[in-house]
């Protein structure tokens, strides 16, 4: 959960905080990101009053879902950095990653390309989480000289990104979109 959303508040609101954003979740997993918002607040065991209170649009809402994948995914990197042998394979392994969520949240195309407006410092951490998670399995694949010295944090989360909103606009599947971001993966890889 999000603690920019948590901060300050009671402990029960805190939790409702937390119950909201694991049940949005939960409902936008089962019925996609255009799930009415009362069934979140129901599914949570709040009114809606609260949801909207806590979380006043939808946007927001999936902000801070989005967010909470997020922090997910850096904590993984972190693990695959730290227990993989094969820096190229935990890089190539955490990008896959990467793009499933990005695949997952395609209708949050706004939050995703920094067109969201409503929370902007929630949009610069997730970013930034992505930048220094990408960082930590590039470094080592860099340092075994399997990944060119020229790729960079950001520009591997571009190009992902890219790769996964071209082909939803093609009507790509997963499969397919998985193929890509190796294809894209090739490219960054050092010459022997």
């Amino acid at each position: 959960m999000p603690a920019d959303h948590a901060k300050g508040l009671r402990s029960d609101a805190r939790r409702n905080v937390e119950r909201l954003v694991e049940m949005a979740t939960r409902v936008f997993e089962e019925q996609g990101p255009e799930a009415p918002l009362s069934e979140v607040a129901r599914a949570a065991g709040v009114g809606t009053a609260t949801l909207y209170r806590r979380f006043p649009t939808r946007e927001a809402l999936l902000a801070a879902v989005y967010a909470g994948h997020v922090q997910a995914l850096a904590v993984r990197a972190d693990e695959l950095a730290a227990s993989s042998e094969d820096p190229l394979a935990a890089l190539v392994g955490w990008l896959h990653e990467f793009a499933g969520l990005l695949i997952e949240h395609r209708g949050m195309k706004g939050l995703i390309t920094g067109r969201y407006d409503g929370d902007a410092e929630l949009f610069r951490s997730c970013r930034s989480s992505l930048s220094r998670a990408v960082d930590s399995l590039l470094r080592p694949a860099q340092e075994a000289r399997v990944i060119r010295p020229d790729v960079d944090a950001e520009r591997t989360l571009i190009l992902v990104n890219a790769v996964v909103l071209a082909a939803g606009q093609a009507g790509e599947d997963r499969d397919e979109t998985g193929h890509l971001i190796d294809l894209v993966i090739s490219g960054f890889r050092a010459q022997r």
